[in-house]
């Protein structure tokens, strides 16, 4: 660890401060109180403003070590004894999960950075986990399968844009199980009060009850087939299976 983390850490300006809007004004004029807190009358008081991604970069530079050594170096490179450097053993837990447990031969690990109870899930299912100790041999190990999962999710992503293709604003080909089809899209109402936010209607693409935030509402009976659209605040109401020779022409495949 560099000697001087601690101040590429802490030595930043804090954030706020200032006069904002008629602070100042406010404190100097015949309404403000006999009796005033220093930070009455200011909108946006200071706050802490540090600089952690050093401390981030750090701490994946010491994968496949033991945590206990990596926190003895933590500990002499920066100085507990100090207020505003003992803040920063404060922030650890947000990059390292320190509590992971074994459950039937898997990690499991906290469900969120904020839950400090036995709320817990498995690690493959933990994407604010980046760093964990291993229970078992207290190694400083990366989650590859957060990684994983990412490459996943980012792999059907480009896949759902493959299989759909934008004609209007309204209008969508989309690609479902091997067959083109033409959807014709409708915007859903602007929402004005909780009533709007309930407001639903039928997907005839994805066949199920959506909202205006695309929640599906799988009814008995219904499906719900994986279909996204490139614009927001939408829903299909209308679609036409489209023949092998206009996909032809258009696309040129078969």
């Amino acid at each position: 660890m560099r000697e001087d983390m601690d101040k590429v850490i802490v030595e930043r300006p804090r954030r706020g401060g200032g006069v904002q809007g008629d602070g100042r004004q406010w404190r100097n004029s015949r309404e403000r109180g006999s009796h005033l807190g220093m930070t009455q009358g200011y909108a946006h008081p200071k706050g802490l403003n540090e600089n952690l991604a050093p401390l981030k970069r750090w701490l994946h530079k010491q994968v496949h070590r033991p945590w206990d050594k990596v926190y003895a170096e933590l500990c002499s490179g920066i100085d507990r004894r100090s207020t505003v450097q003992a803040h920063i053993f404060q922030h650890i837990d947000d990059f390292v999960e320190r509590r992971a447990v074994l459950r039937d031969g898997e990690v499991w690990v906290r469900k969120s950075w904020w839950r400090s109870g036995g709320d817990r899930v498995p690690l493959r299912d933990a994407a604010h986990v980046e760093l964990f100790v291993h229970p078992a041999t207290g190694i400083l190990l990366p989650n590859r399968l957060r990684r994983k999962g990412r490459q996943q999710e980012a792999a059907k992503r480009k896949q759902a844009v493959a299989d759909r293709l934008v004609i209007d604003a309204f209008t969508e080909w989309h690609r479902v199980d091997g067959c083109w089809f033409e959807v014709r899209l409708a915007p859903f109402p602007e929402a004005q009060g909780d009533s709007a936010k309930q407001d639903k209607r039928f997907d005839v693409m994805r066949g199920c009850l959506v909202t205006r935030s695309g929640a599906c509402h799988v009814m008995p009976g219904m499906s719900n087939r994986p279909v996204t659209y490139a614009r927001s605040f939408v829903y299909a109401v209308a679609k036409r299976q489209l023949s092998r020779r206009e996909v032809r022409t258009r696309l040129g495949d078969g």
